[in-house]
């Protein structure tokens, strides 16, 4: 907690209030009473629009890693002029900092997550270390590669409402061991519990019934899950790391999982907000992951094996009431199995429609028959040029070799690249409406700027994120509502015709844009690093999407 904390006070927030009407759309209110308003109990009601920016904006302010001495006047001063400007900033819908900020910033749960500020991660499939991160096995040291490892950082991320990237391509799945052993897995229940029928109604068992036909626990793992995040992330570790010798050396093959603790479906969940799914969904997931690991014993698992455990972690978390659970799996071209793996209908319904998935390519990659084929079917997968996006920052800079070397992915919707473990947390502002309301957009580009580099400096759970973070601290400022913009400022479209023109590669005759030297000036002078897919976000402040 800093020593000094930035606030903004009530007569500030009333003048501004007088002097700025927000630009809602037509359903912006709506959805932001629905989503983003916070339940003040004391209040009896959900936040109003200016508590919401004040608590966002304090809560990043706040996050100046100069708070954390005592800091002069001067940097007070700064950093109070700054927290008004960026108030009026969003109050007025100029701009506006990701869902993710709305909901969490300024909040109990953001000083114990800082993960959750961050929109979107990325993480490879591939046995990693867990490292000094708050979940840790007790079975295995910190330092040891476990193969649960980034599933677990899935499943922990998802939890806390950021969409995930994950690779599957050969040069991580062939790091994967091969399956030592099955594990004959049970799930037990308290008939206290007042999820004892559902649970039951998918597979657990009775507690005391258990126990009455199972003395003999020599070969018995035995958990009993906490009602926590953390808990349920370590059960699931547990299940995947028993199947494999580095990480059983006693190899035990019989696991209990008891869910007794879990809180019922629809019970309040204090930190993160919503509602409790219940364990039913968490039973369903432990035997559909245990199922397929156990059909690989004595083999090691596939690109599609581990895209299925990805989704079925999905799957579950997205059952819970606030979470989405937005994932994308990037595997390797020619992995005929991955491109089709959506063609079975019967695992799409079930769990594989809990990713998009892409393949990863290189700049002479030609080979477009089976992708397109995959694509002709149902629209997957997409394409992912992993030299792009290492060796350039915007194309038109042009080549710059190895400027993003550590990229490995992207983020769920693809318009960043991303590092083993790292995030992206986005900030959108809306040209047309800063203008509008006042601003000069350098200076608003620059305030948003600042914001996010802010959030980089929260505290981050896991030490394969606090590593990447602290080299890149990458930042999504992103734009939409460019056609109001353009249209607004130029009084006509930016294309202003075509002229006849060869093409390089085939020689065939094409047509080439011609474009309005204004416009182009335009969008060159402000730097942004992202256009995020942000059609709904966009319409719901009364603007054009960007995509």
């Amino acid at each position: 907690m800093p020593a000094t904390r930035i606030t903004l006070d009530s007569t500030f927030i009333d003048q501004v209030k007088h002097e700025i009407k927000p630009h809602w759309g037509e359903l912006g209110w709506v959805t932001y009473k629905r989503t983003y308003a916070r339940w003040l109990p004391e209040k009896n009601r959900t936040e109003n629009w200016d508590e919401t920016v004040k608590r966002v904006i304090e809560g990043n302010i706040n996050l100046d890693p100069r708070l954390k001495d005592l800091p002069s006047q001067d940097v007070i001063d700064e950093l109070t002029n700054e927290a008004q400007k960026l108030f009026r900033l969003v109050y007025s819908l100029s701009a506006t900092p990701s869902g993710r900020n709305l909901w969490i910033s300024g909040t109990d749960y953001q000083k114990r997550n800082g993960d959750s500020l961050n929109n979107c991660w990325f993480i490879a499939i591939r046995p990693q270390a867990y490292g000094d991160s708050h979940i840790v096995p007790t079975y295995i040291d910190k330092r040891k590669e476990a193969v649960s490892m980034p599933f677990s950082f899935l499943f922990d991320q998802l939890m806390k409402g950021g969409g995930v990237g994950f690779s599957v391509v050969d040069d991580n799945i062939n790091q994967i061991p091969q399956v030592d052993h099955q594990v004959d897995l049970s799930v037990v229940i308290d008939k206290n519990s007042k999820s004892y029928d559902a649970s039951l109604k998918v597979g657990a068992i009775d507690k005391a019934e258990w126990e009455k036909n199972n003395s003999d626990l020599d070969n018995v793992i035995y958990y009993r899950i906490p009602d926590t995040r953390e808990g349920w992330v370590l059960a699931n570790a547990r299940l995947i790391d028993l199947h494999f010798n580095d990480t059983n050396p006693d190899q035990k093959t019989k696991l209990v999982l008891d869910i007794s603790d879990i809180r019922p479906y629809g019970a309040k969940i204090h930190g993160f907000g919503g509602t409790a799914s219940g364990p039913m969904p968490l039973v369903e997931m432990f035997f559909d992951i245990n199922n397929v690991i156990n059909e690989r014993v004595g083999q090691k698992l596939t690109a599609v094996d581990a895209t299925d455990i990805c989704n079925l972690i999905g799957k579950t978390v997205v059952a819970g009431n606030v979470r989405r659970s937005a994932e994308l799996a990037l595997g390797s071209s020619d992995n005929q199995d991955f491109i089709k793996m959506k063609q079975d209908k019967e695992k799409l319904y079930h769990h594989r429609w809990a990713s998009n998935n892409s393949v990863a390519i290189n700049s002479k990659f030609n080979n477009y028959d089976p992708i397109a084929d995959g694509i002709m079917h149902n629209g997957e997968p997409g394409i992912v040029n992993l030299d792009l996006s290492r060796n350039y920052g915007r194309i038109a800079n042009g080549y710059q070799a190895g400027i993003d070397d550590d990229v490995e992915g992207t983020n769920p919707c693809g318009e960043i690249s991303l590092a083993n473990g790292e995030p992206c947390n986005l900030f959108e502002v809306f040209p047309y409406i800063a203008e509008q309301q006042g601003w000069d957009l350098k200076e608003a580009f620059s305030l948003v700027a600042r914001y996010t580099k802010r959030v980089t400096f929260s505290h981050y759970d896991w030490e394969v994120s606090r590593n990447i973070i602290q080299k890149n601290r990458r930042i999504g400022v992103s734009m939409s509502g460019i056609q109001d913009w353009l249209l607004n400022d130029l009084g006509h479209r930016v294309v202003t015709g075509f002229k006849d023109a060869t093409d390089k590669e085939t020689g065939a005759p094409i047509k080439k844009p011609i474009y309005d030297p204004q416009g182009i000036k335009m969008v060159d002078g402000l730097y942004h690093a992202v256009i995020a897919a942000d059609k709904a976000y966009s319409e719901e402040l009364g603007v054009n999407p960007s995509i």
